[in-house]
């Protein structure tokens, strides 16, 4: 399997995009950033794909953005800060606006930019075991990437909630919330999901297509290039702020 993501395309047009750092607990480098957005342009000009499978080996799913890489950008000028959050805002609507069906299977702890992936996916299963976190103003900083996606899928009043407090919450919460769609046991995980991606092969990928377009087309505000310049400016002015700098300074120290 390649290091930091796998991408594998099976014969039936099935692509399996495969987090695969998980002695960082799939934290996103610039490598894996890199090879996230690598990987999800081909499944997007690649004909034959009819729907994509998010996961991650290891115990995590994905702990977010590498702490030291945070530390490293808002330590940068403003304008390679800005570019470094732009990508991560632009890979995660690229990974949305995939014209065919995304799934995420979540087999343990997603945290911060993690769980973003998972709600820019149509469609989210997670084991039981899992758990979810969105720990950045206890990092001095926002989870302003990945906002459009986590209101979209758990909406606004939730979201008051755990971007502020940066409290866990469960499967069985997120299940409740609206950011996933179903909730195994591990064991079940793999033959859940492939029970919903053999659903997804019955429908014209034609249709599927517009059905997503539709959806993107009837949302407000609308997510397009000014929404995600907007996302990518607060978390550079506050990634670079004093405040942001000691608390990623104290965490690295822990």
């Amino acid at each position: 399997m390649q290091e930091p993501l796998d991408l594998a395309i099976d014969s039936t047009g099935i692509a399996r995009l495969t987090l695969n750092r998980p002695k960082r607990a799939n934290s996103l480098d610039a490598g894996l950033t890199d090879a996230l957005v690598e990987a999800i342009r081909r499944c997007g000009d690649d004909a034959a794909i009819r729907a994509v499978v998010v996961q991650a080996t290891g115990r995590a799913f994905c702990a977010g953005i590498d702490i030291a890489r945070m530390k490293e950008a808002g330590s940068a000028s403003y304008e390679s800060n800005y570019q470094d959050a732009l990508k991560l805002a632009t890979m995660l609507r690229a990974l949305r606006t995939l014209p065919v069906p995304v799934v995420a299977m979540v087999q343990g702890p997603a945290i911060g930019l993690g769980v973003g992936l998972v709600a820019a996916c149509d469609i989210a299963v997670a084991a039981d075991v899992a758990s979810f976190r969105l720990t950045e103003v206890r990092l001095g900083i926002l989870p302003a990437v990945i906002s459009p996606h986590l209101i979209d899928a758990i909406g606004e009043r939730a979201c008051r909630r755990y971007f502020l407090s940066a409290e866990a919450f469960s499967a069985a919460d997120a299940l409740r919330l609206g950011l996933l769609h179903e909730v195994c046991p591990p064991e079940g995980l793999e033959a859940t999901v492939s029970r919903i991606v053999s659903e997804l092969l019955t429908g014209k990928p034609g249709a599927q297509k517009a059905a997503k377009a539709l959806i993107e087309a009837q949302r407000s505000p609308a997510l397009d290039e000014a929404l995600i310049a907007d996302t990518a400016r607060r978390l550079t002015d506050i990634r670079g702020g004093r405040e942001a700098q000691d608390a990623l300074a104290e965490f690295l120290r822990k």
